[in-house]
């Protein structure tokens, strides 16, 4: 794409997500968090979001204001929700309702505006009507949908198609197959937020404010539960190290409810669920662990293709702990094994447990790995990748 020339005002950006907030789900946070991050360091951007059935007949509730508070970002970011004849609801209509009208509104209204998105209804409306877009995924859409990715990579030559942004070079490399043009597409990894991280407590401080033993060996999981994510992979290897206990946080009460019926199915009785937990206590549960894991298991990569590169990475190293991971390609793409993370055998727990008893034994070695964590944390601020999109976006052809 050819550069711009000395004129350096940005276009502005429709963002339009069609998720319910505020809201527990992961890409929730991913949304609202890259979107102040965008707009702090010079985006101009606006997020349209729909309303929630409950809040949809009350004229009092500030929407912007609990988005804010929700997710602990400034107040730079412009949020614009909109009220369209189907609310947002557990029912998931307004993955079409708000992504059509939004998109609608757009083409009709905001003719100079950029729309980002990550739905692909929205996107393929812009296709049709010949909307300038950005379309961000952490998919490995040339793989899941062949066949949708082959017919849009006969259109991404179009002037319509401004690029892609994807959460990983394994995104990448799928679209890439699928034959979208490389200079479309954008490689940001996600990133997390030093004020989510505060204030930053010792492993003995982060223990007396949960309640949990000083002396014992905690192994942490933060984040959802649903099957397709094989917690009960954290589990079998509990079974394998019966010395240390498995603090798994988060998750809606079936799946807990799922997951304490296996724990006791197995007769354990150290495998701990504590359930859902704000935001803001998050980090206290990973300043508590000796070691943070994420299942080493390849179905969320290799068979749901749900997870790729997973959010919960980027916290994991920023609060400086060993992290346990499977050695997987996207893993790869931040985690190196025996510097910065321990990378196991995917659907090996005899492994696992094996790597993870010989990782506890060695308390100098885990302080080792947990520096390197934090110190590839660094460059890793929902910030800086703020500044690599404005970079990437001051040198379109717009």
């Amino acid at each position: 794409m050819s550069k711009k020339s000395s004129n350096n005002s940005l276009p502005n950006i429709l963002m339009i997500s069609s998720e319910r907030y505020p809201h527990h789900d992961t890409n929730t946070q991913q949304v609202i968090k890259n979107a102040t991050a965008m707009s702090e360091v010079g985006v101009p951007l606006e997020l349209i979001i729909p309303v929630q059935k409950r809040n949809f007949f009350d004229w009092t509730y500030d929407l912007p204001e609990a988005v804010y508070k929700y997710y602990n970002v400034s107040k730079s970011l412009k949020i614009s929700p909109l009220k369209n004849i189907v609310p947002a609801s557990d029912l998931r209509l307004e993955k079409f309702f708000h992504s059509f009208v939004a998109t609608i509104y757009a083409v009709l209204f905001r003719r100079n505006d950029i729309v980002y998105t990550r739905n692909k209804l929205a996107a393929f409306l812009c296709i049709l009507l010949g909307k300038k877009f950005i379309f961000e995924t952490y998919r490995r859409l040339g793989d899941d949908s062949p066949k949708t990715m082959k017919w849009f990579s006969k259109r991404a030559h179009k002037d319509s198609f401004v690029g892609m942004v994807l959460h990983s070079h394994v995104s990448k490399n799928s679209m890439l197959k699928a034959g979208i043009p490389e200079e479309k597409l954008l490689v940001l990894h996600n990133g997390f937020d030093e004020s989510d991280m505060q204030p930053r407590l010792t492993q003995l401080e982060a223990r007396q404010k949960l309640g949990l033993d000083p002396e014992s060996k905690y192994i942490v999981y933060t984040g959802n539960m649903q099957e397709n994510k094989c917690i009960e992979s954290l589990i079998d290897i509990a079974e394998s190290v019966p010395d240390a206990q498995f603090l798994l946080v988060g998750g809606r009460e079936e799946d807990i409810n799922r997951l304490k019926a296996y724990a006791k199915s197995k007769e354990l009785k150290n495998v701990i669920l504590p359930g859902r937990v704000p935001i803001a206590m998050v980090s206290t549960y990973l300043f508590a662990g000796d070691l943070l894991i994420i299942p080493p298991v390849s179905a969320p990569l290799e068979k749901f293709g749900r997870t790729v590169l997973p959010f919960k990475i980027f916290p994991y190293l920023a609060a400086g702990r060993v992290i346990i991971a499977p050695n997987l390609a996207d893993m790869k793409e931040l985690l190196v094994h025996e510097k910065n993370a321990i990378l196991v055998e995917p659907d090996n727990p005899s492994q696992n447990a094996e790597a993870i008893r010989d990782t506890l034994s060695d308390p100098i070695f885990c302080k080792k790995i947990g520096e390197e964590s934090r110190e590839t944390s660094m460059s890793l601020t929902w910030k800086a990748r703020g500044l690599k999109f404005k970079k990437w976006f001051e040198g379109l052809d717009l």
